[in-house]
């Protein structure tokens, strides 16, 4: 691992901690401490900004150059980009959140406790309608016991307001409801494997599942049948991890995130055929966009995983009319679709465990228009 500090000669910061790694063929990672940005880049590249930040240690690579026909006019503008590209990712990136705490009630009415790996918590509400932002996935997981830790939601001005026994931890507008219920999910998650803040490296946007001793996670773009591949492998005895929120910690293990997988009203009848209890679930509404959903819990005929080693990544798109097939790709190329979605900790060692968990990871490519086909050649590459 190569981890360097280094200083710009235009710039007046002191100085920005960071990582390059070669993760693939002709792909290399970059990941810069103070604004917590990560760089996919070619070797080509990858020489060029190494030079810019320590021309001492890595000199002009003439060879190099000439194999890649850069003339000294084409040199000029790529050191003006990575110039650019240096100053703006050694910019820091502040998210503290500075706003004063609202009066949240001593009790109120609107409440439910969830029980999960023994741990039981209660979710309190000011108002019975904030209850769908949170409730529908962990419904499989209410019931009447005796709570270790309290957090309390209420709306004002406009506002959700979080907080956890009392100390007040976040407020979120009306276009920052994903970002709350990731917070909450997070939160929820931490709580129930009786981990800190500090020990998760990172959230992935995808669905981890579990068979044969094996973890694999699914992503993809929304609407690409993430969920609905899911459920499709639940049905054959792979276990559900996490839907949709894969939390990752220091130790290189994708931990269990237990919420029910969200199916959309244009896989009922498919569920319906994998699943006899799937009719009885409640249907929610979600938006003019979404539409109608159900909460499909976690198989508990499959065995209950809370957390596995995950390294085999696959990106999954379905269409009628797309091939059945499945193909290993770069992991630069796998990356640049998973980090924009990802919650990745700016420290250190976080950045050291992604990138570790990339190198020894594998990364596939899954189209297909047929579930049995799908199934089929999953289980080929497990």
């Amino acid at each position: 691992m190569r981890v360097f500090l280094f200083t710009f000669s235009k710039m007046s910061e002191k100085f920005s901690r960071f990582i390059s790694e070669k993760i693939d063929n002709d792909t290399n990672i970059i990941w810069f401490e103070k604004s917590n940005k990560y760089i996919i880049i070619n070797d080509l590249s990858n020489h060029l900004i190494l030079n810019k930040i320590d021309p001492d240690n890595y000199p002009i690579n003439q060879e190099l150059l000439e194999q890649n026909q850069i003339s000294s006019d084409a040199l000029v503008n790529i050191n003006n980009d990575i110039q650019n590209l240096l100053l703006e990712c050694n910019q820091r990136i502040d998210n503290e959140n500075l706003e004063v705490s609202p009066k949240f009630g001593k009790e109120y009415i609107h409440q439910s406790k969830f029980k999960f790996n023994d741990r039981v918590v209660k979710i309190e509400y000011s108002d019975e309608k904030l209850r769908t932002l949170i409730e529908p996935k962990f419904d499989h997981l209410r019931g009447d016991y005796t709570e270790e830790v309290t957090y309390k939601v209420t709306e004002s001005n406009k506002k959700i307001y979080l907080s956890k026994n009392e100390k007040f931890l976040g407020s979120w507008n009306a276009n920052q409801m994903h970002e709350f219920q990731g917070k909450v999910s997070m939160e929820l998650t931490s709580f129930f494997h009786g981990m800190n803040d500090s020990d998760w490296t990172a959230v992935f946007h995808g669905s981890t599942l579990f068979k044969k001793n094996k973890g694999l996670m699914l992503t993809g773009d929304s609407g690409n049948g993430k969920s609905s591949l899911s459920v499709i492998l639940m049905a054959e005895n792979f276990s559900l991890v996490a839907d949709d929120f894969s939390p990752f910690d220091n130790t290189g293990n994708h931990y269990n995130f237990p919420s029910a997988i969200s199916v959309k009203e244009g896989f009922y009848n498919t569920a319906n055929k994998l699943f006899k209890s799937f009719v009885e679930l409640k249907e929610y509404y979600i938006s003019d966009i979404k539409g109608n959903v159900k909460y499909l819990p976690s198989n508990t005929k499959n065995q209950l995983i809370l957390k596995t080693k995950c390294n085999l990544i696959i990106n999954v798109k379905f269409g009628l009319t797309l091939k059945n097939e499945i193909k290993e790709i770069n992991k630069g190329s796998a990356l640049k679709k998973i980090l924009p979605d990802a919650w990745i900790s700016n420290e250190n060692r976080h950045a050291n465990s992604f990138i570790n968990w990339v190198k020894s990871s594998r990364f596939y490519n899954l189209t297909y228009n047929e579930n049995k086909k799908a199934i089929q050649m999953i289980n080929e590459i497990l």
